[in-house]
């Protein structure tokens, strides 16, 4: 999974600022992913806790940062998936009735669950980026 934040400072701001604006923009996003990182483990389906728990970030720098999850299973979750047959020698599942055993299964197919679009929908619209910035921004004493 990844997600791409791109943030832009104009050449006036810059000159304004004078500051390495570079180092505040990425301490902004590094404190955005972190907290990007926390929204999408609160987003993920609790019934999958290997998926919330592999839910981590990878921030080489200002020009890239992934959310990233160590579970090959999130795109399943996230877009669905359509009815399929599983084999296996043997396939083994439990559930209310007990467990069972087969060879091959007719899968019923798995509704999406968006949970990494949430994520991105709240980062955006709850201003996460933008408040970050402004919170280094005062902490480096460019604004009040």
């Amino acid at each position: 999974m990844s997600m791409t934040i791109k943030v832009e400072f104009s050449e006036h701001f810059k000159k304004v600022a004078g500051a390495d604006i570079e180092k505040i923009a990425d301490k902004a996003l590094q404190r955005t992913i972190v907290e990007g990182e926390s929204i999408c483990q609160r987003e993920a389906p609790y019934r999958y806790g290997g998926l919330r728990r592999s839910i981590g970030t990878s921030h080489p720098g200002i020009a890239h940062v992934c959310l990233t999850s160590g579970v090959k299973y999130w795109r399943v979750l996230q877009y669905g998936s359509a009815p399929h047959v599983i084999t296996g020698d043997p396939l083994a599942w439990e559930d209310e009735d007990g467990v069972h055993f087969a060879r091959k299964v007719n899968h019923p197919g798995t509704k999406a669950n968006p949970f990494v679009t949430r994520t991105a929908k709240r980062i955006v619209g709850d201003n996460l980026i933008q408040m970050n910035i402004n919170d280094v921004l005062v902490q480096e004493g460019i604004i009040r």
